[in-house]
């Protein structure tokens, strides 16, 4: 039994170090080169079946054998068998799946093969043709939302008709069809073909056990879960001197002003009401229609790093550059460029400026075509031929006419004129325009949005709060105490509710879940955490200075990219319910797994202290591995979900992207401290806070590493 036990613990322990050299090597050697010898080797597909096996038969030995079946942990028992059914359907897949593309065109003869992977033809037992393929947009934008092509199956002189779209799979005899590209002329479609009935049936059946067993795991009577649980004690007293937060805060605001006060004296810029009557008018921005406020901030935000410059608004700051250029050339400073990301910067700065200073990001004037369509113009555009002279003489005029008014001081004819474009736009796109609840929930967005000052909050907060839980083994009064907790509730309830309030403005706002980028990400890791900071500190009081501290750096990453959050519809692809679930999943394990790292930090700190019994919990790593169970099985139901989806979206469920890999090695590296009861060294506290505190290297490369250096096709998120 202890060797089946070694081998397969090595065997894991092995594939975890084999991943993460062939991630890294990918990125200098190539793809293909990692694929040929690395992931589809003879040798890895061996150690996946070494740890499979033998670790089936450490399960059969150590918790089924000799048992009655009512004495058997059938949910222990199902999450390792379901591991080893989804190991056996990406053999079956691998071994015995077909995958390749298909090219259609309209009008041509049906085509009865598709081209593999390698290369080679490889028959239908039928023949496929285009009938029509169309791309549909998001309404008033040239966006897309869909890809749809129409097909027409024969077989045998029987004629079926299809339709295949992203996420959107077609289905006959064993093969699946997938939207994959079209051509340039719309008249063409290629579709990913892929032919694996065996290897996805096994894999399934393994994610929908492990979906079982790990619900049932949870009311096991001797699971690991339920004997940490009944181990945590939830009595603690935390406390935090607020005053110094507020003194530090007042002092860095009354800088700011004298700071503002004096910068502003030497630019011009126009009134606060002429430039909100600016920014009230829309524009045609990121293939969306918005308020050109939104513009303004980002354009601030790219030029300046916040949403405000020397306490000028936005829409300030715009129209400053827009109409008073010379006055505001000299406030961006680029400085030397010693690196290749500053020149970056620097290029995109300019690139605005430019864009913006020439009009030609302005497309602020809606044109109906003949056919009913709004296109949206510049006043420097190419207008259509068809226009008529009034509305050519008012594009091309009326922004001349409030610059005269504004040379001349006449702020509220400036404001007029600002109006009438207003006007026309309402007039002209009509329906095309976001309705006035969208626009009004975009403009109180554009106001509430400040990760920076969030992030500076919950940091300021979160170490107040771990540095005192070090001497919180000291008396303090019980009036005090609850009204040291109560402000501390108090304003945990209120971050959640910002954060909550800005993620569903964003998701109105944009139609669609927030969960498309790093930045809605890192802001859906912070509000889970505060959501946890608010709903258990009775039970486990602790747990206030880690979710401040948690979701302070998860809003700082967030404001580290606030430089170009922009608000963008979902792309096509990207339009799926798995996918929301998929990365609701990962980001709650990235929390879970980021409150383990800060117990265990705060354990080691105080066992090398001497403090060890002034902790708020009897056994730390009770409350670590409290934390951990859900935290991985978190992880392993997004891993499986974001397969589920690949799936469905382009007909292969592992594709062995960088994201992918160091899902699965964060996955089985945390997976060793389950294991408590067959790995012995687990169950001495101080290796344990150190694995724990160590293994969440693995969840920053996850997410940061993979994102800015291996890339891959998940690197956006």
């Amino acid at each position: 039994m202890k060797t089946c036990k070694y081998i397969s613990f090595g065997a894991i322990a092995l594939l975890i170090i084999y991943m993460a050299i062939a991630s890294v090597l990918e990125k200098f050697c190539g793809t293909d080169a990692v694929m040929k010898w690395g992931y589809h080797s003879p040798v890895f597909i061996a150690m996946w079946a070494v740890a499979a096996l033998s670790g089936i038969s450490y399960l059969y030995k150590e918790v089924i054998k000799g048992r009655t079946l009512n004495r058997i942990p059938l949910a222990t028992a199902g999450i390792h068998l379901a591991f080893f059914m989804i190991l056996a359907g990406a053999l079956v897949t691998h071994v015995f799946g077909g995958q390749g593309t298909v090219h259609l065109r309209k009008g041509e003869n049906p085509v009865n093969e598709y081209i593999s992977a390698d290369g080679s033809s490889v028959p239908f037992p039928f023949s496929v043709s285009l009938e029509d393929f169309q791309v549909e947009y998001y309404p008033g934008t040239y966006a897309p939302s869909d890809y749809i092509s129409t097909l027409k199956v024969t077989d045998s002189g029987d004629e079926t008709d299809a339709i295949v779209s992203m996420n959107r799979i077609f289905r006959y005899k064993g093969y699946r069809f997938y939207q994959a590209t079209y051509d340039d002329d719309g008249n063409g479609s290629a579709l990913a073909v892929s032919h694996d009935p065996a290897g996805v049936a096994v894999s399934y059946s393994g994610y929908a056990l492990l979906l079982l067993s790990v619900i049932c795991f949870f009311f096991q009577k001797d699971s690991g879960f339920r004997r940490a649980l009944s181990q945590v004690s939830g009595k603690a007293a935390v406390a935090a001197v607020m005053f110094l937060l507020s003194g530090a805060y007042n002092g860095t605001a009354a800088s700011e002003q004298e700071c503002s006060a004096a910068g502003k004296q030497e630019l011009k810029y126009l009134p606060a009401e002429t430039a909100r009557d600016y920014g009230r008018m829309y524009v045609y921005y990121n293939d969306r229609i918005c308020l050109m406020q939104t513009l303004a901030r980002d354009f601030t935000l790219k030029l300046y790093g916040k949403s405000s410059y020397k306490g000028l608004s936005p829409e300030q700051v715009l129209t400053g550059w827009i109409f008073y250029y010379d006055s505001w050339e000299k406030t961006v400073e680029n400085g030397p460029q010693e690196s290749r990301k500053a020149e970056l910067k620097a290029e995109v700065r300019e690139n605005a400026i430019m864009m913006v200073c020439s009009a030609r990001l302005l497309r602020i004037y809606p044109y109906r075509t003949a056919d009913g369509k709004v296109d949206w113009y510049s006043s420097v555009d190419t207008l259509p031929l068809e226009m008529d002279n009034d509305q050519w003489i008012f594009v091309r005029k009326v922004m001349s006419l409030a610059g005269e008014s504004i040379m001349k001081k006449d702020f509220a004819k400036a404001g007029e004129i600002f109006g009438k474009i207003r006007e026309y736009q309402m007039k002209t796109a009509g329906d095309e325009l976001p309705p006035e609840a969208r626009i009004a929930a975009e403009r109180i967005y554009n106001g509430i949005e400040k990760p920076k000052a969030a992030f500076i909050f919950c940091l300021a907060i979160g170490l107040v709060l771990f540095v005192f839980s070090f001497y919180s083994g000291h008396k303090v009064s019980p009036v005090a105490g609850r009204a040291v907790d109560t402000a501390v509730f108090v304003l945990s309830v209120a971050v959640f509710v910002y954060l909550s309030a800005v993620l569903a403005l964003r998701w109105y706002i944009s139609a669609h879940v927030p969960m498309s980028n790093g930045f809605e990400t890192m802001l859906l890791l912070a509000w889970h955490t505060m959501m946890l900071t608010v709903f258990v500190r009775k039970k486990f009081p602790l747990i206030q200075p880690m979710g401040f501290l948690l979701a302070g750096f998860a809003l700082l990453v967030a404001s580290l990219g606030e430089s170009d959050p922009q608000i963008t519809y979902m792309t096509p692809v990207l339009s799926s319910p798995l996918l929301s679930v998929h990365v609701m999943c990962m980001m709650i394990s990235y929390t879970l797994l980021g409150l383990v790292m800060l117990n265990s930090l705060m354990a080691l700190v105080r066992h090398y202290t001497g403090r060890e019994r002034t902790v708020a919990f009897d056994r730390p790593a009770c409350f670590s591995l409290l934390i951990l169970y859900p935290a991985v099985f978190f992880l392993a139901a997004g891993t499986f979900l974001g397969a589920v989806w690949a799936n469905v979206s382009w007909g292969r469920y592992w594709a062995w992207d960088p994201k992918e890999v160091w899902a699965l090695v964060t996955l089985l590296v945390y997976s060793f401290a389950l294991h408590g009861r067959s790995l012995g060294i687990f169950r001495k506290p101080v290796f344990f806070h150190w694995f724990c505190f160590l293994a969440f290297l693995c969840v920053v490369i996850t997410y940061f590493g993979v994102n800015f250096f291996l890339g891959g096709l998940h690197s956006y998120a």
